[in-house]
């Protein structure tokens, strides 16, 4: 039901017979039997499902509001289900009908929600039978229901760790200009469930998708609609059946098939990456000020932790990695046009490299090819410089040197190895630690920006934001340069835009295959020195690198997450966990003084606009 923040929701739409109000409860009962095996918290039927929606005129009569009514008892005393149930009905008031959401748990009434804005128009009358909820929501807060006093009106319900709180709408309140979801969410609510009957035809479907996807991304919230379906009368119009389940602007299930069969969705709605985008959010605080309403009736409910879950949602192993064509076209424009900028700043147009053959290197060096293209500038004013040490591999020298060849850029080859030898001398040093790993690193920096100051040029970074999350940089090494190409871009994401480049460059298909299998490595202390061995798999540090920053998952969440996506086990998650936590905080003094580089992916590392932490922050696990 509630497990680890993820509460397991549905949206059914049964089979229902027009008037036969037993019949519809006992297809709800099917389907509540079905996800209480699911371990469901929530679960929401379609408007009117008891009598059906197309009831017409006998909406007036007693004896279906009758039925109605001794319908709902049986399910009360024969609800298989023990989390929430919301569906929709209706309830006279002084002769008044109005057309209601229901939420209901085991034999309990917790609210009725009367519907706000009744549609009158088209194939809809709503308008003939009901009464829309304006006025009397102010004046009636409790009604007589089946022998239970039941809270009505603008209702928000939560369990006593207020993590869950959820409200209701009816079929067309979400289209209004002034949706009550809006108030619903402003106070609090994280998810709203709409109960609809919603008619089938050409593009409808598209809009309802846009109205709930809109509708969860303004609010940092989840919204769940459910329409009947074709088992409903045909005799003007053949309803949807569509149900939606949306959370921050995503689909996360939907069935849009239309059918005259029950069927039921499923989702896991992440409620704690929800509090955490919310708490992010500064439109949020804004609109939740503006209109907070003291007067909203708060409703308890239980919703008990489940000690298992089976999810519904898969987990994107590679979440930094763009999806798309469209998506690869945003990456290598954002990183061609953030560097010619820079460049027509500085009044040059000369960019200067250290090409190692690796990854990192590769990618840059295609990015400004790009760029050089878009502008139509020549490509010899790229200049490649190759720097390699007693370390460097010939596989990635000679890699490097091809892919340089076949782009036509300028290519330079300095080589290090004495410098850093008098170097190590000066230092009397000759232990190969860090220092020297480091001495390495900083020479071809100063090499790089002491060319780029004779050809009057700037020296583009290469360094990537998983690199720049775990501080694997020398400082004032390959951490600094004029301006960073990579570092809005994870690790797992400039394997991806290389590979991409192959359709865009096909004439370095082979060599960028050959860089893409290379074992990624420094090489300042041979070639058996293996990065991923050290820090761990780059995939999995940026697993932990996104749910951190972007889902806001604590060491509790990341560990479930590493074991449940990548089954590691306790130990291998904990400490995959407490390494990256002790290097990200440890390492922020670098990020403080990195180069300037363009946000690419929906966040970045920029302690100048993204993150914002001092270096000398104080956490116990760092000890």
């Amino acid at each position: 039901m509630y497990y680890n923040g993820f509460l397991k929701v549905a949206a059914a739409s049964p089979k229902v017979r027009l008037g036969d109000t037993m019949y519809n409860v006992k297809e709800m009962i099917k389907a509540l039997e079905a996800a209480e095996k699911k371990n469901t918290a929530i679960i929401a039927f379609p408007e009117l499902c008891i009598s059906g929606y197309s009831i017409g005129d006998l909406f007036f009569q007693d004896y279906l509001y009758n039925d109605v009514a001794n319908a709902i008892t049986y399910l009360l005393k024969n609800n298989p289900f023990s989390g929430i149930v919301i569906f929709g009905s209706y309830v006279i008031i002084n002769d008044t009908l109005y057309n209601c959401s229901f939420v209901i748990q085991k034999d309990k009434i917790l609210g009725i929600v009367p519907k706000t804005f009744l549609p009158h128009t088209s194939e809809f009358y709503e308008a003939r039978w009901f009464l829309g909820s304006g006025k009397i929501v102010k004046e009636v807060h409790y009604i007589e229901y089946l022998g239970q006093t039941v809270p009505f009106g603008k209702l928000l319900f939560e369990d006593e760790t207020k993590q869950i709180v959820f409200g209701a709408e009816v079929c067309a309140d979400v289209w209004a200009p002034n949706s009550p979801n809006e108030h619903l969410y402003s106070n609090g609510a994280l998810i709203v469930f709409n109960s609809s009957a919603s008619p089938a035809h050409v593009g409808k479907r598209e809009k309802r998708k846009t109205l709930t996807k809109s509708s969860s991304m303004k609010f940092n919230a989840a919204y769940v609609y459910v329409s009947n379906n074709a088992s409903e009368s045909t005799s003007e119009c053949v309803f949807s059946g569509h149900k939606i389940i949306a959370e921050n602007g995503h689909i996360l299930a939907e069935d849009e098939e239309i059918t005259m069969d029950t069927k039921i969705i499923y989702a896991d709605i992440d409620i704690q990456k929800l509090h955490f985008l919310r708490r992010n959010n500064s439109y949020f605080k804004i609109v939740q000020d503006n209109n907070r309403d003291l007067n909203l009736k708060h409703i308890n409910v239980e919703i008990p932790k489940a000690k298992s879950f089976e999810f519904e949602r898969e987990f994107d192993k590679l979440p930094l990695v763009p999806k798309t064509e469209g998506d690869f076209v945003d990456v290598i424009n954002i990183q061609a046009f953030s560097v010619l900028k820079r460049l027509d700043y500085v009044n040059s147009k000369t960019s200067v490299l250290g090409l190692s053959g690796g990854l990192d290197s590769t990618l840059a060096l295609l990015s400004l090819v790009y760029a050089y293209d878009v502008n139509k500038w020549d490509r010899k004013n790229i200049h490649a410089i190759s720097m390699p040490s007693e370390n460097t591999s010939e596989n990635t020298f000679n890699n490097g040197k091809e892919l340089a060849e076949i782009l036509g850029v300028t290519y330079l080859e300095i080589s290090i190895q004495k410098d850093v030898n008098n170097q190590l001398e000066i230092l009397n040093h000759d232990d190969k630690d860090t220092t020297y790993e480091n001495v390495q690193a900083r020479f071809r920096t100063y090499t790089l920006m002491n060319y780029a100051n004779k050809h009057k040029g700037i020296v583009i970074g290469t360094s990537d934001m998983s690199e720049v999350a775990l501080g694997w940089a020398t400082f004032n090494g390959d951490h600094m340069a004029m301006y960073g190409i990579n570092a809005g871009l994870s690790k797992t994401a400039i394997k991806a835009t290389i590979n991409y480049y192959k359709t865009k460059y096909p004439e370095c298909k082979e060599v960028l295959d050959r860089i893409l299998d290379t074992p990624i490595s420094p090489e300042l202390a041979g070639e058996n020195q293996k990065t991923e061995s050290i820090i761990g798999k780059y995939e999995i540090n940026d697993f932990i690198l996104y749910h951190f920053l972007a889902n806001g998952a604590d060491e509790k969440r990341i560990i479930f997450l590493l074991k449940h996506v990548f089954k590691l086990t306790e130990e291998e998650a904990k400490q995959y966990f407490t390494n990256f936590n002790k290097r990200f905080y440890s390492q922020q003094y670098k990020r403080l003084t990195a180069p300037e580089s363009a946000k690419i992916l929906e966040f970045s590392l920029s302690p100048r606009t993204s993150l914002h932490l001092n270096s000398d922050l104080y956490r116990d696990d760092l000890e």
